[in-house]
């Protein structure tokens, strides 16, 4: 049995899988995560969410959908960040159109706005209003849309928040204010914006063509036809400047229905003629309404058969058309009546009440929606209004208890660095007090030392020179010498004073507690005990208090006594551990 041969049919079809499975892998893993986060959270890089918004509008539904997730897990307390992942997520549910897409648009962008409101950053609140204003126009939801641009544009019309482009929501507010039926307000916002087009690239000319007629159509509304025929013209010399053909035959028709509403019929028909010619190959639904108009003029002139042929035509071709719902009734409103004019004029009386009846219906309908739209802008601006303070005192009371929280850590951070420094500075202050009083210990000890060093020296030398003049005569010059140096070497109140401050440096609270031992000691006794503490020999007390070794012995035994000392213990002992 041959082996089984795959069909060159299968074999391409896997290599078609392969190849879309690959470039979706593709594009999942070399999507930038982590730059496009650094992006999405800096407070002005509009450029940059632009790019990534761009770059999300080129992918595939699954490549799309993965990134939002991927995004949308990242949100944290930044509002920057978490606003435009919302509009970019808005704008792929609006490109794909899931489920129930249009409340999820909605409630999506409700969220962006109430981030950006937190923000307290006007610039960023008008580039989220125009983003929502521009995806409620999108989805035909105008009041929405309206009301998202009047915002921007307030915002934008304040110098002080010092916007780059004032006027970027102007003209998309006029346009839509016009289809209110909001025609002055249409007129100022249209032309506000229009003084910012002042470069020549082809999307301004466009811009130029297009709002320039609004504004002559506007005008046309109010009955102001001076101006109307300014704007229609403005309009034509910027279509035949940028060779427009679509726009070269819609302002055709647009400067006809002037002339026509001049009642220069002569005039106005061979323009909505051409008008019309023209439309048939770009913009059907301008030519079924120049077509009406055409008809008009057949009626007055007196041809009711042609006027209907033309009018069931335009019908025909608005119902083929694809056309916003508020702009193709506004035409169809028009038609019909004029319908129902034709028929009373061929004596068609039930035809004339048929279109009549459609025509009351469709004109009620669009003066509610118009008298609707407007109340409901208002009462969405009001709404808007208090959405946008309510979110202001939140984020302020957060703002506020943030600053409470980090006033009372700085405060309790100043606290602990000033007591740190207390502890510190009391520290190196006791260890200098230490160091200072080991020091002065230290040379009490030296000064003490050399002191009594000093008078055993000056004891020894008198005793020396007595024994050498015992045996012999003395002139009354040397025993003046002898006796002066006996003044200087026994320990008189002068010298106990130096001695015992000196003494009370190394051994402070001494004689304190031999006053506490013994409360009558005599000074005698006292002088006699630091001597004891410095361990001196009986002969060297002798010399340094002028006495004999015996009177030290009977000291020292009054000290005993005084000290109530039993006879087996030993006065030295006693004084060195007091």
């Amino acid at each position: 049995m041959k082996p089984l041969q795959p069909k060159p049919f299968f074999l391409f079809a896997l290599l078609l899988f392969l190849q879309s499975a690959n470039k979706t892998l593709s594009q999942t893993i070399s999507l930038p995560y982590l730059q496009w986060r650094k992006i999405l959270e800096t407070k002005n890089d509009n450029e940059g969410f632009m790019m990534i918004a761009g770059t999300l509008d080129r992918k595939d539904s699954s490549t799309s959908e993965q990134a939002i997730r991927a995004l949308d897990q990242g949100k944290t307390s930044n509002h920057y960040y978490n606003g435009r992942v919302l509009v970019l997520k808005a704008n792929q549910m609006d490109r794909f159109r899931h489920g129930n897409w249009v409340d999820s648009i909605k409630y999506d962008y409700d969220l962006a706005l109430n981030e950006a409101y937190r923000t307290g950053e006007p610039p960023f609140i008008s580039q989220i209003c125009e983003a929502c204003g521009s995806s409620m126009a999108a989805i035909q939801e105008i009041e929405l849309a309206a009301t998202y641009y009047l915002k921007a544009e307030e915002i934008n019309e304040d110098p002080a928040n010092k916007i780059r482009n004032p006027c970027s929501a102007c003209i998309p507010l006029g346009e839509i204010l016009y289809h209110t039926r909001e025609y002055e307000k249409s007129i100022y916002y249209i032309r506000k914006g229009l003084e910012y087009l002042r470069d020549t690239t082809a999307s301004n000319y466009y811009y130029r063509i297009r709002y320039f007629n609004t504004i002559g159509q506007a005008y046309q509304q109010l009955g102001k036809l001076d101006s109307t025929i300014v704007y229609y013209r403005r309009s034509m010399a910027e279509a035949q400047k940028s060779r427009d053909s679509t726009w070269i035959g819609i302002n055709f028709g647009y400067i006809g229905q002037y002339f026509f509403l001049k009642k220069d019929y002569a005039s106005a028909k061979p323009l909505l003629e051409k008008g019309y010619q023209i439309s048939k190959r770009f913009e059907t639904n301008i030519a079924a309404y120049l077509l009406h108009w055409l008809a008009r003029i057949d009626l007055i002139e007196g041809r009711k058969d042609s006027a209907l042929i033309k009018l069931k035509e335009s019908i025909g071709s608005l119902e083929r058309s694809g056309l916003f719902p508020f702009q193709q009734r506004n035409f169809l409103q028009s038609i019909y009546y004029l319908m129902a004019d034709a028929y009373r004029a061929i004596g068609k009386t039930d035809s004339f009440y048929h279109y009549f009846g459609l025509y009351s219906a469709l004109h009620d309908s669009l003066e509610r929606v118009a008298a609707f739209s407007s109340m409901k802008i208002s009462q969405l601006r009001i709404d808007n209004e208090k959405n946008y303070f309510a979110v202001r005192e939140i984020s302020q009371k957060e703002e506020a208890a943030v600053m409470t929280r980090n006033l009372i850590m700085a405060g309790i951070i100043l606290i602990a660095v000033i007591v740190l420094l207390m502890l510190n500075r009391s520290r190196a202050n006791l260890a200098m007090k230490e160091k200072m009083a080991t020091a002065d210990v230290a040379a009490a000890k030296d000064q003490l030392q050399l002191f009594t060093q000093n008078i055993l020296e000056k004891a020894s030398l008198i005793e020396r020179l007595q024994l050498q003049l015992r045996d012999k005569e003395l002139t009354t010059e040397q025993q003046q010498l002898i006796q002066d140096l006996s003044n200087h070497t026994i320990l008189n109140d002068e010298d106990w004073n130096r001695f015992r401050v000196l003494f009370e440096k190394i051994y402070p609270g001494f004689f304190a507690r031999l006053r506490a031992t013994a409360a009558d000691i005599t000074l005698a006794e006292q002088r006699m005990a630091a001597l004891t503490k410095l361990q001196l020999t009986t002969k060297q007390m002798a010399s340094m208090l002028g006495i004999s070794p015996n009177s030290v012995n009977k000291t020292r035994q009054r000290i005993r006594q005084r000290f109530h000392l039993p006879t087996e213990a030993k006065v030295e002992e006693f004084i060195l551990n007091l």
